[in-house]
């Protein structure tokens, strides 16, 4: 059984992925072309349909992530569990984060909302970022390997989670509470650090060591703050503009 599993999770198909090539590329398409398909099917469901869809996606995105842990020692040829994948990366901590706000956050609690909302953003901006940059699907593993296909699923489950969060309106993105996704990114910092103390081979959220060789290591903390929150205010003001389109065209068909 072991050798089957082996057999099955050890497959390295396709070419190896490099950025911004066209495997890279096809992985961005379906990532984010998929949630927008799926926002359109959902535009004129029920709230029970929507919430049935989110619920769906964030126990998948848990799931996946979890089940990474049983079966990586199948798919790797050491036949040991890699560690980074524990949650202290900004996407695998959003994506634990995600059941909770999905099923504890209420919509009639303050703070519930203003995590679910938090969680919502940095979902999405995490999962972007992500692949943008698939930096652990790079290299000679295999376009169809389990480890890049399990890879951007998982990515591709947070970043579905978040986008449909705010077009089901589950979520609304507030400017003025954008001060909140600071304190989100500070407490993701601050969990990533724990990691990194407690093992210190681990370079989680990119706090220890610089992986661009024109920012010192001193300073990645730093420049991992403002590229996130950047992307933060992106997100925002991107969300502030189509409602601001949305309801210039309905005010146009109304006149």
């Amino acid at each position: 059984m072991n050798e089957f599993l082996k057999k099955v999770f050890q497959f390295e198909g396709g070419p190896e992925i490099t950025l911004f090539s066209g495997w890279h590329f096809m992985y961005i398409i379906l990532t984010i072309g998929l949630p927008i398909a799926l926002a359109f099917i959902l535009k004129n469901k029920s709230d029970k349909a929507k919430n049935l869809t989110l619920s769906i996606l964030a126990i998948a995105t848990v799931s996946v992530y979890i089940a990474d842990f049983f079966i990586m020692p199948f798919a790797r040829t050491s036949g040991e569990i890699d560690l980074d994948k524990l949650p202290f990366h900004i996407c695998t901590f959003i994506g634990i984060m995600i059941p909770f706000a999905q099923f504890r956050a209420q919509n009639t609690n303050k703070f519930g909302q203003s995590f679910k909302e938090v969680v919502t953003c940095l979902a999405i901006v995490s999962s972007l970022m992500y692949i943008t940059y698939p930096g652990s699907a790079l290299g000679d593993v295999g376009t169809f390997s389990y480890k890049v296909v399990q890879t951007f699923v998982f990515h591709g489950l947070v970043f579905s989670w978040g986008f449909l969060s705010l077009t089901t309106k589950s979520v609304t993105l507030k400017f003025k509470n954008i001060w909140k996704q600071a304190i989100g990114i500070l407490v993701v910092m601050a969990w990533a650090t724990l990691g990194n103390f407690s093992y210190a081979d681990y370079n989680w959220f990119f706090l220890k060591e610089s992986i661009f060789p024109f920012i010192p290591d001193a300073l990645m903390p730093l420049a991992v703050f403002a590229s996130v929150f950047a992307m933060c205010a992106i997100i925002y003001s991107i969300d502030l503009l189509t409602k601001k389109v949305i309801r210039k065209i309905k005010d146009k068909k109304r006149a």
